[in-house]
């Protein structure tokens, strides 16, 4: 089976003041599990995943196998869930490993100073473990704003079937994409609107050989350096009923 998880939830701040002689006092932010995290897996023939908690409680979590030079993506899993004071909990969690989606839910503990998460995803296809934190060597800044002079221009990719995609993202974040089969889909890529190093991702997949045909798509992509110098795109999309979903990974 190949699963994985995990989750983020929005971080608030409530101020109230006083006038006069009152004394002003002001509620305390309860940390949330937004951020990036990697780590390990068991009960999964994937080894590894990445994640990122996004800021308004979704999150998306890569797995597959990681190597010094870059992370082999076999499949993704994508929701919707609240963090609150160190447990994190979804119950709409969709592995995209499978097709289509395997339906579950996920439960997770979080240290939001030290940057770990720890947890559970359970799907029809049975549950998975896993544990995670800081990614070891890793160069990618999550709080800085995504630029997308780090994605345009040309990519060689590959999908979760082993498919090559030829990817080319302009400057303004308009792309086309041709596979290996014959299709064709175009989009946009948009730095994310919180600042984060995050893109958001609209396409609409070509007439068939295409497996949607004529399907719009959503979704996210990141893209960071690597020690090698190099720089690795992930990038994850699903359709709208959330019962069909694709990501393209490669490094340039």
């Amino acid at each position: 089976m190949r699963i994985l998880a995990i989750a983020l939830s929005a971080l608030t701040l409530v101020a109230c003041g006083g006038g006069g002689g009152e004394t002003s006092t002001a509620a305390v932010a309860t940390p949330s599990a937004e951020g990036v995290y990697g780590g390990t897996l068991t009960g999964s023939t994937s080894s590894a995943f990445q994640m990122l908690v996004l800021e308004n409680g979704e999150f998306w979590s890569m797995y597959g196998i990681s190597t010094p030079t870059a992370f082999g993506v076999a499949g993704f899993v994508q929701g919707l869930g609240t963090s609150n004071n160190g447990t994190f909990t979804s119950a709409n969690v969709k592995d995209f490993g499978f097709r289509p989606a395997a339906a579950g839910t996920a439960s997770a503990t979080y240290n939001a100073t030290a940057g770990t998460i720890a947890g559970t995803v359970s799907t029809t296809a049975g549950p998975v473990t896993f544990n995670g934190g800081p990614i070891a060597g890793s160069l990618y800044n999550y709080s800085t704003p995504a630029s997308l002079a780090t994605v345009s221009g040309s990519w060689s990719t590959t999908t979760l079937t082993g498919e090559t995609v030829t990817l080319n993202v302009a400057s303004t974040g308009a792309f086309t994409a041709a596979g290996s089969s014959g299709c064709q889909f175009a989009g946009t890529v948009t730095p994310r609107a919180s600042g984060k190093n995050v893109f958001n991702v609209a396409l609409t997949f070509g007439a068939a050989p295409c497996a949607l045909p004529g399907q719009a798509g959503s979704g996210i992509a990141v893209a960071y350096p690597l020690a090698n110098g190099k720089t690795q795109l992930l990038v994850t999309a699903m359709e709208g009923s959330r019962t069909y979903g694709t990501a393209v990974f490669g490094t340039r």
